[in-house]
């Protein structure tokens, strides 16, 4: 089938906890970490336009430092990131084409994600209406007491780790973005928007490595898991 489904990228974040600045713009196997993930939406078959959201600063430094503009590494489109991740978000979704039923959006620190993810998370928006990539919980969870200690076990049996991507019907999504009630705090991610407006996202298993890069261990872990990949014959 044709594609029918845009991939907003999220690159506008300051990566505080890494400490490096805009994490979407360090090395990862000898590329900027931002082209591993516009390249694996490109790929996939269910993809027809990507918008990458970054700050105007870093689209100069990725010039500077890698000789490189979001279009070459596969951008349709750029827009400026908001104050917070869910501002910046529904900037890059507001910004798709009408054209494109619905609507994915990925952030740039999952790097590792393939192709196939992509097009496993457009084909259960095409069939519920929303859905994300999540990994079962498979550690043991405690919920702490305020003294430091376990106040008890948490059965993980229903839990689920989000991950990105993560999308639904294009007027689903908008209609998240527009109806989020600002007393409810900040929305950690669009799932929770959807939930929000009564459109509980279905989950797609989402294969291991698709880890989301927040420290330097998170970052070496990356290069570990991408050369093991280069490596397998």
């Amino acid at each position: 089938m044709p594609p029918d489904t845009a991939v907003v990228v999220l690159a506008s974040g300051s990566g505080r906890r890494l400490g490096r600045g805009n994490k979407a713009l360090l090395e990862l196997g000898g590329e900027p970490l931002l082209a591993h993930s516009m390249r694996a939406a490109r790929a996939a078959r269910s993809v027809g336009e990507l918008v990458l959201v970054m700050m105007p600063e870093d689209v100069a430094a990725l010039d500077r430092a890698w000789g490189s503009s979001p279009e070459q590494l596969g951008a349709d489109r750029v827009v400026a990131g908001g104050e917070h991740r869910w501002l910046s978000s529904r900037a890059g979704c507001e910004a798709v084409d009408a054209r494109w039923p619905q609507i994915l959006v990925h952030d740039a620190a999952r790097a590792l994600v393939c192709p196939a993810t992509f097009d496993a998370v457009a084909a259960a928006v095409r069939q519920r209406g929303a859905a994300l990539a999540a990994a079962p919980v498979a550690d043991t969870l405690k919920r702490a007491a305020a003294d430091g200690t376990v106040a008890e076990t948490v059965p993980r049996e229903a839990l689920w780790s989000a991950q990105t991507p993560q999308g639904a019907r294009r007027d689903w999504l908008l209609e998240a973005f527009l109806r989020w009630d600002p007393a409810l705090g900040l929305p950690t991610d669009e799932a929770m928007l959807l939930e929000a407006a009564g459109h509980p996202p279905a989950l797609v298993p989402s294969p291991t490595d698709n880890i989301k890069i927040t420290t330097a261990a998170d970052l070496e872990l990356a290069r570990a898991l991408l050369g093991c990949k280069a490596s397998t014959p």
